[in-house]
């Protein structure tokens, strides 16, 4: 196996790895109250106050909550007053920050709060770390195959390239998901395991005839 491969891969791993950070911070925008998984059933729930206590037993609170395309999840829907908090059932269908107002009413008193939740594929808010030490090993292991010329170790090596690529096609990166970024991204990452993985398989069948 030609060394000259692992430089083709450095320069590959490191445009990709140079991605990765810059489409997560593009989403840091806002502060993100909550996070949740997508396509999960949550029981939204926020406290009421009223002078520095819990409204009352008769206070009433409505959500509102928008999507990342500004169309609405919810509007102005009646939550259920458990006095220490008024919650929704809501199912979050789409990835991204969802903006989620609360008003509420209490003897005479009206309120309203502005709360943002983060909707991603694995519930966390950032999955940017964990692909990003997924790749780093994975070229890691790569490079070294080529470097002692060990074509097992280089499929080895691309199975991580498979994993995040699938990943980033299924959940994008952190709340992004859209064919022109993400699904760029993880369609690279597949053909290059790919190319990777099928090159190498060759050779060992090559060599062995």
């Amino acid at each position: 196996m030609k060394r000259n491969n692992s430089f083709t891969l450095v320069l590959l791993a490191g445009l990709i790895l140079l991605a990765l950070p810059l489409i997560s911070a593009a989403t840091d925008t806002v502060n993100v109250d909550d996070v949740f998984r997508v396509n999960q059933i949550v029981n939204y729930a926020k406290p009421c106050f009223n002078n520095g206590t819990y409204c009352s037993a008769s206070s009433i609170c409505n959500y509102t909550i928008q999507k990342p395309d500004n169309t609405f999840l919810v509007r102005d829907t009646r939550a259920t007053n458990n006095i220490s908090n008024h919650n929704i059932t809501v199912a979050f269908t789409d990835l991204g920050i969802h903006k989620i107002d609360m008003t509420c009413s209490d003897t005479g008193r009206q309120g309203a709060e502005t709360f943002y939740a983060e909707i991603t594929g694995s519930g966390r808010n950032d999955n940017t770390s964990f692909y990003l030490i997924i790749l780093g090993i994975s070229f890691g292991i790569i490079i070294f195959g080529f470097w002692i010329k060990d074509a097992p170790v280089v499929i080895l090596g691309s199975f991580g390239l498979y994993f995040v690529g699938i990943e980033v096609l299924r959940f994008g990166i952190d709340s992004v998901k859209n064919l022109q970024l993400t699904w760029a991204i993880g369609i690279i990452l597949l053909g290059l395991a790919a190319y990777i993985s099928i090159r190498s398989a060759h050779e060992i069948i090559t060599q062995s005839e």
